[in-house]
């Protein structure tokens, strides 16, 4: 994969957007991916995007399939006009908005404390997880200011367990805080077995503790959500950019790539 322009170390990105609903059983996983791959080039070209994650998850007591995404924006001003364009001019059928499509979703726009890749994009990037907190006993200028002194401690926390990536991310209105890691497949899995690699590395970091515990105390924290998935797909506008890849399904197999 001739993955381009996406270099390992601190991320320069001042916003996040993050989605998160449940798929109704008309979407199989291939219409998923064709479906992302089509819609793709109306909306990796917004200002400001870096990449986006899809992340999905399959319920393991009802089968629903969970799925959403992950953005990285270099500005605030960016994030905002993503959501303006998702939520009042991105029309995927005549008369049918955007979102409307999709019952249920969650959607926040966030500040970002700090995001660090690494290991590169290009190989491995398969396995999120989402954890969302409420915060209690901060002003939201307090909040910016203790997370910006546990930051250092969440980054060498994610880099000393092998992770791909980390951010740490507020949002002052909602009185929420956002973590996201990344990690890849399991090298240490039967080569022959494509499933055995992703299944090995998605055990590994939904056991992983939490890294809300990193959060300060004086926050008075409360999990909200903690959800380990899949990246189904990335967008990769930064490389497409350059002449590289424009998105990528690393964990195809043993998902579908995109027929269309």
């Amino acid at each position: 994969m001739d993955i381009r322009g996406y270099e390992t170390g601190p991320i320069k990105a001042e916003a996040a957007f993050t989605s998160d609903f449940p798929l109704d059983d008309r979407y199989s996983t291939q219409d998923l991916v064709d479906m992302l791959e089509r819609e793709r080039p109306n909306m990796d070209i917004r200002p400001g995007m870096r990449h986006k994650y899809t992340p999905l998850r399959f319920d393991p007591a009802t089968g629903v399939k969970y799925i959403g995404g992950r953005y990285l924006f270099d500005t605030w001003e960016n994030v905002l006009d993503y959501d303006h364009f998702t939520n009042e001019e991105l029309f995927p059928e005549p008369g049918v908005k955007f979102w409307s499509r999709f019952p249920g979703v969650d959607k926040h726009y966030w500040r970002v404390t700090g995001a660090h890749d690494f290991k590169p994009m290009a190989t491995a990037h398969h396995i999120n997880r989402f954890e969302r907190y409420s915060f209690a006993s901060a002003s939201g200028d307090d909040v910016e200011a203790l997370l910006a002194r546990v930051w250092p401690a969440v980054r060498d926390e994610a880099e000393r367990q092998g992770l791909s990536s980390v951010w740490l991310m507020f949002q002052p209105d909602e009185r929420q805080i956002g973590i996201l890691t990344v990690a890849e497949k399991a090298a240490d899995a039967d080569a022959a077995d494509p499933a055995a690699a992703v299944s090995l590395g998605l055990e590994r970091l939904e056991r992983l503790a939490p890294f809300g515990r990193l959060l300060p105390a004086a926050l008075g924290t409360e999990r909200l959500m903690d959800r380990t998935g899949l990246i189904i797909s990335s967008w990769l506008p930064e490389s497409r950019a350059l002449g590289g890849a424009h998105s990528s399904f690393d964990v195809s197999p043993p998902h579908p790539a995109p027929q269309i």
